[in-house]
């Protein structure tokens, strides 16, 4: 299910949380929105999955209005969306399967349907056998597929996951996240994801939204925004993931002037080599790595780049002519 956004608007008080914010979710698609704290990604979301009625603005789901919803018609559309939150909002007197079942429940499904489903969903998530489990006895990783088998009870067309990850470590957050892509593929779901780490959205979104102070400062596709990021938003993003990412190796925490990014072809070719022959220019790397986005391959270096200003001007200007992204960085990264 496509979802469109027609020049939203939330306030308030003086507070202008989300602020005309136009935008185009394809259907079938993992899509980011990502936005440091208080930037307005939670209010958006909420507007979006008709949580909230915006100020001013339209919400579509394909071609159909749904801001503007009578309070029956709200309630039929929101079964066609599943939501999975950070703090994952299970019922504790409920056990695992008891929980997945709740939506269908209350949607006054047939009960054969509902145990039919269940152990559907709870295999689907990697739990089956544990739909009988106290939630107390869970570890995070579990809840969280729990939480996940619910949101997906009603075979919603729309997942919204808000900071869905957030609560987790490292490894079980990759697993989560390669879960909720596995899930999408298999379901052709269009998943919306809100995160404040850009590690969220390398690993599990085609396509991303940068959010500041209510306004959309970049979109595109998760590999363009990576190799060749244009707002200072997206490039701080992208410069705090290359200070701590496990594949970055750095062996000087001084300088580092420059920024360069390569993608695709560009991380075996020899061009730094290259670009020192023709043009003088003398690299010191302080630190390089490569990534994967999208099953593309992305290098990242930081570096200074001498002996002067009028030779680093020139092997810029040749890096860029090979395809290779430059940020500067005049207070060093």
């Amino acid at each position: 299910m496509e979802i469109k956004l027609k020049n939203l608007r939330r306030n308030y008080g003086s507070l202008h949380a989300v602020d005309d914010v136009s935008l185009v979710i394809p259907s079938n698609t993992v899509y980011g929105i990502i936005g440091k704290s208080g930037a307005g990604k939670s209010t958006l979301v909420r507007l979006i999955s008709m949580l909230e009625s915006p100020d001013n603005g339209e919400v579509y789901y394909d071609d159909k209005r749904v801001d503007n919803l009578s309070k029956k018609e709200l309630i039929e559309e929101r079964r066609h969306i599943g939501m999975i939150f950070q703090t994952f909002n299970l019922f504790s007197s409920r056990n695992a399967a008891e929980n997945i079942a709740y939506p269908m429940e209350i949607c006054h499904m047939e009960k054969d349907y509902i145990k039919k489903r269940t152990e559907e969903l709870l295999a689907l998530v990697g739990l089956e056998g544990r739909g009988k489990a106290p939630i107390s006895t869970l570890s995070g990783g579990q809840k969280q597929r729990v939480a996940i088998a619910r949101a997906l009870a009603t075979n919603p067309s729309i997942l919204f996951c808000d900071e869905a990850t957030s609560a987790l470590d490292p490894q079980t957050t990759r697993a989560i996240l390669s879960l909720i892509k596995e899930i999408q593929k298999k379901m052709n779901l269009t998943v919306v994801m809100i995160t404040h780490q850009m590690e969220v959205v390398r690993d599990s979104c085609d396509r991303v939204a940068v959010l500041d102070s209510g306004h959309i400062v970049e979109e595109g596709l998760v590999s363009d925004i990576f190799s060749a990021p244009q707002s200072d938003v997206t490039k701080d993003f992208l410069s705090s993931l290359t200070n701590v990412h496990e594949s970055m190796v750095r062996w000087s925490k001084d300088g580092g002037h420059y920024t360069l990014r390569f993608r695709g072809s560009t991380t075996d070719e020899p061009i730094i080599s290259s670009v020192s022959s023709v043009t003088g220019a003398i690299f010191n790397i302080r630190a390089a790595g490569v990534q994967n986005v999208n099953n593309e391959e992305m290098g990242v270096m930081v570096t200074d780049i001498g002996p002067d200003e009028e030779t680093a001007r020139k092997a810029v200007t040749l890096l860029k002519e090979k395809g290779v992204s430059v940020e500067e960085t005049k207070g060093g990264v």
